[in-house]
C-alpha cells in the first residue's frame, strides 16, 4: 500500500488491503447521519457531492460497528481513534447511541471526550428551544484492554521523589476554526488548526495517520505540516482531485 496517497474508494476496501497493525493513529470525521427529517439535505442542500448521509438509525449503528471492527484490525497496539462527531437537532441522541454501540459490540471503548469549540454556529438555529450548537465532540476510542495504556504524548513537567511523573495540563476543551477553506464539494469540514491540536497530543513524528473519510484533504495537510505520514480514503472522485491539488501546493 502506498503512503501519502488518497484512495478513491470506500474505506472498508482500503482497510481490507492493509496488513494487521498498519496504522499508528486514526483521525477522522465521519458522516453524521444528519438528514433524518423528510426531504432533508438529499433534495435541498447536499452536504457531500456523492453521498446523501441518510440511513436509518439502525443501519447507521450497524455500519459504524463494522467500521470499528476493521479499525481494530489495522490499528497498532495502544493507539487510538480520534472520532469527530456532532448531531442534528432532529436526532440529538445519536452520538450517545453510537458510543454505547461501539462499547457494547466492538473491542473499543471510550477513553476520553474532547470538546471542540467553534467560533460560530452553522447553521443558525431556527428553533425557539434549542441552543446554538457551537461545540462538537471528539471521541477518543481505545481498545478496552488498553484503557490504561493507550498513548498520549504529554510532556513530563516534573518527577517526584518516589519517581512519579507529573505531566503538563492539557484540557479536554479547545478552540479551532470551523474549516480552512470552503467548497461546494463538502459543506462539513474541519480545519487544519483542529487537526494540529489533536496530532500534537496523540501523534508524533513519522506516525502513519489514516483518515477513512478524507473529504477535501485537511487531515493530510496537517500530517505533512507536522512531519507525519497519511493514508486517506474518499468515495468522491471530485474531492480526491481537490485534495491532491491542495497537497501539490504544500509540496
Amino acid at each position: 500500500m502506498e503512503i501519502n496517497k488518497f484512495y478513491n474508494e470506500d474505506c472498508l476496501l482500503t482497510m481490507k488491503n492493509m496488513k494487521e497493525g498498519f496504522i499508528d493513529l486514526i483521525l477522522t470525521s465521519p458522516p453524521y447521519n444528519m438528514t433524518k427529517r423528510k426531504g432533508g439535505y438529499a433534495d435541498k442542500q447536499p452536504r457531500y457531492d456523492t453521498y446523501n448521509d441518510w440511513m436509518t438509525e439502525e443501519q447507521y449503528i450497524d455500519w459504524s460497528v463494522n467500521l470499528f471492527n476493521e479499525f481494530d484490525r489495522v490499528l497498532k497496539t495502544n493507539k487510538v481513534v480520534l472520532y469527530n462527531f456532532s448531531y442534528s437537532v432532529e436526532n440529538p441522541i445519536l452520538p450517545y447511541l453510537l458510543v454505547c454501540a461501539i462499547n457494547n459490540q466492538t473491542n473499543f471503548t471510550l477513553g476520553d471526550t474532547i470538546i471542540w469549540k467553534k467560533p460560530n454556529s452553522v447553521p443558525h438555529p431556527a428553533s425557539y428551544n434549542r441552543l446554538n450548537r457551537t461545540i462538537e465532540f471528539v471521541f477518543v476510542f481505545c481498545r478496552k484492554t488498553e484503557l490504561k495504556t493507550y498513548e498520549m504524548h504529554k510532556k513530563i513537567k516534573s518527577v517526584g521523589k518516589n519517581g512519579q511523573n507529573y505531566y503538563e495540563i492539557v484540557d479536554n476543551f479547545f478552540i479551532a476554526k470551523n474549516n480552512s477553506e470552503t467548497t461546494n464539494l463538502n459543506k462539513a469540514t474541519y480545519s487544519i488548526e483542529f487537526c494540529d491540536f489533536l496530532l500534537s497530543h496523540y501523534g508524533t513524528k513519522d506516525y502513519l495517520v489514516y483518515d477513512p473519510f478524507m473529504g477535501t484533504g485537511t487531515t493530510a495537510i496537517s500530517c505533512l505540516k507536522n512531519n507525519m505520514l497519511f493514508v486517506g480514503s474518499e468515495i468522491s472522485e471530485k474531492q480526491v482531485n481537490h485534495s491532491e491539488k491542495r497537497i501539490d501546493l504544500i509540496k
